[in-house]
């Protein structure tokens, strides 16, 4: 699965490639769609852990872990949870996609062991920075129902996202010492969930309405 971006056809964060065109400068997707390109810079295919397909029923073709999208609990075994590159969710192989799980999972390993029902919290969130050089960068924050959209992250005073621009990438080089002193010790960070934030998000409104800038 990839976050495509053409100047054509924008962004289309669910674009699964499955055949590249190389005379016909042409991205075909397994469902048909088809984009044109200058130059592509694509990821294979890969899979999962070799135990997952030594375990029977516990993973895909692929050695991905089947799971509920929104609990994280496996569909093998309701005593297995599922984070990160492991999961066969429809959501990117990205670290920060690791992170925002570890919330909902935390939260519903608990109650499974307490016998209370589980949270159907996780909505796919994901966002990463992208380098694009000359010391600047884009960052995009989408999840499972929003595609990535213009505006500002975290909230209006924050970076400008779908935006090539400096700030942004000094942003990334500042993320890299929140994430290393704060993320990954594991101190709280106020404000900073699971669920992907709306505001500072340029929404589509309805026909004829025009953008809504949420928060």
């Amino acid at each position: 699965m990839a976050c495509l971006r053409t100047k054509a056809s924008g962004w289309s964060p669910r674009f699964n490639t499955g055949e590249v065109d190389a005379d016909g400068r042409r991205l075909v997707s397994f469902d048909g769609r088809e984009v044109g390109f200058d130059l592509a810079v694509v990821v294979p295919v890969h899979g999962g852990q070799a135990y997952v397909g030594r375990s029977p029923g516990l993973g895909d073709a692929l050695g991905f872990v089947p799971a509920d999208e929104r609990t994280l609990q496996s569909k093998a075994s309701p005593d297995i949870f599922v984070i990160g590159d492991a999961a066969d969710l429809v959501a990117s192989k990205a670290g920060s996609v690791a992170h925002f799980e570890g919330e909902v999972l935390v939260r519903n390993i608990r109650s499974f062991l307490a016998g209370k029902p589980l949270a159907e919290s996780y909505d796919g969130h994901a966002n990463c920075f992208i380098e694009s050089g000359f010391g600047k960068a884009l960052i995009i924050d989408f999840n499972y129902d929003t595609e990535p959209l213009g505006g500002r992250f975290p909230g209006r005073a924050g970076l400008p996202l779908l935006k090539e621009s400096r700030l942004n990438h000094l942003g990334k080089l500042a993320f890299q010492q929140f994430y290393w002193h704060v993320l990954l010790p594991g101190r709280d960070v106020p404000g900073l969930g699971a669920a992907m934030p709306r505001a500072g998000k340029q929404f589509p409104a309805a026909a004829g309405a025009g953008t809504v800038l949420t928060g």
